[in-house]
C-alpha cells in the first residue's frame, strides 16, 4: 500500500480530523468530544471487579472514627443539629471523598509513568490531553462519590435530622473532582511512589483535619487559620457541613471550592501534557 493510500485510510480508521494527544489538528466529529467515555467505562469496569477493595480501603478510616465517636460520644437521641456527631458527619465524609478519589488514582499514574514507563504510550491514542485528563478526573471522582455516599448513609443510621437537597450532592462532587486533578498534578512531578507517599502524609493527609473535619476552623490559632482558608479542602468542607445541617450553604464557599477545582484541573492539564511532550 502506498504512504497517501495508507494515511487517508488511518485517517477514516479514527475520524477526519481526530488528533493523536497534543497533536495539531481539531476535532470535528460530535462523537470526539466523547472520547473521554471509554476512558470512565474502564475504570469503572475495575472498580466493578475490585469493588470490595476499593470499597474496604475507602471506608475503614471514616468509619472507624465515626464508630469510635459514636461509642464514646453518641446517644440514641443525637440529632444532626444538636450533637458533636452532626458536626462531625459531614467531615468524616469529606475525609472519605479526598481518599478514594486521590489514592488509587496517583498511584495509577505515577506507578505507569516512574515503573511501568507507559505513559508515552497515551501519546499514539487518538485522544487529546483534555480527554485523556476528563476521563480520569471523571473516573476517580465518581469513584470517591460513590464511596462517600456510602459513609453518609451508614452515618443517617446513627444521626438523624441530615437535610439531603441536589446542592449538597453537586458540593461533594466538587471535591472529589478536585482531589482527583490533585492526584493527575502530583503523579506528574512525582519521582516516585515514595514521593507521592510523602506529598500524601505531609499535605494530603493533614489537610484532612485541619479544613473543618473533626473541630471548627474559628478554633484553631491565627496563623494556622489563615493557612486553613487558603487550602482547596476547607470552605468546600464548611459548605457541604452548611447545606447538610441547615439546608442553605454560602454562595462564597461554593465559589471558592469552584475555582480550586478550576485551578487544580489547568495544572493538572498543563504538567500532563508538559510530561507526555518530555
Amino acid at each position: 500500500m502506498k504512504q497517501g493510500n495508507w494515511l487517508q485510510s488511518k485517517k477514516l480508521s479514527i475520524g477526519e480530523g481526530t488528533p493523536l494527544a497534543g497533536g495539531p489538528f481539531r476535532v470535528w466529529s460530535p462523537l470526539a468530544r466523547l472520547d473521554w467515555l471509554p476512558i470512565v467505562l474502564a475504570m469503572g469496569m475495575v472498580w466493578r471487579r475490585r469493588w470490595w477493595r476499593f470499597l474496604i480501603g475507602g471506608l475503614n478510616r471514616p468509619l472507624i472514627f465515626l464508630v469510635i465517636f459514636a461509642w464514646n460520644l453518641g446517644d440514641k437521641t443525637a440529632t444532626a443539629t444538636g450533637s458533636y456527631l452532626g458536626f462531625l458527619v459531614p467531615g468524616l465524609v469529606v475525609m472519605a471523598a479526598v481518599s478514594a478519589s486521590y489514592a488509587d488514582l496517583v498511584n495509577w499514574f505515577t506507578l505507569r509513568r516512574t515503573f511501568y514507563r507507559v505513559l508515552d504510550e497515551y501519546l499514539l491514542a487518538p485522544i487529546s490531553n483534555r480527554s485523556l485528563l476528563t476521563g480520569h478526573m471523571l473516573g476517580a471522582g465518581i469513584k470517591g462519590f460513590l464511596t462517600s455516599l456510602v459513609v453518609f448513609l451508614t452515618a443517617s443510621l446513627l444521626v438523624k435530622g441530615f437535610q439531603f437537597s441536589i446542592l449538597c450532592f453537586i458540593q461533594l462532587l466538587i471535591i472529589c473532582l478536585t482531589f482527583a486533578c490533585l492526584a493527575v498534578a502530583v503523579a506528574m512531578v512525582a519521582g516516585g511512589d515514595k514521593d507521592t507517599l510523602m506529598f500524601t502524609n505531609l499535605i494530603v493527609f493533614p489537610m484532612t483535619f485541619f479544613c473543618g473535619t473533626f473541630f471548627p476552623v474559628e478554633q484553631l490559632p491565627g496563623p494556622l487559620e489563615c493557612l486553613s482558608w487558603g487550602l482547596p479542602l476547607t470552605a468546600a468542607t464548611c459548605n457541604l457541613r452548611a447545606l447538610v445541617l441547615t439546608g442553605t450553604g454560602k454562595p462564597g464557599w461554593f465559589f471558592q471550592s469552584l475555582g480550586w477545582l478550576a485551578g487544580l484541573y489547568l495544572v493538572a492539564y498543563f504538567l500532563l501534557r508538559w510530561r507526555l511532550e518530555d
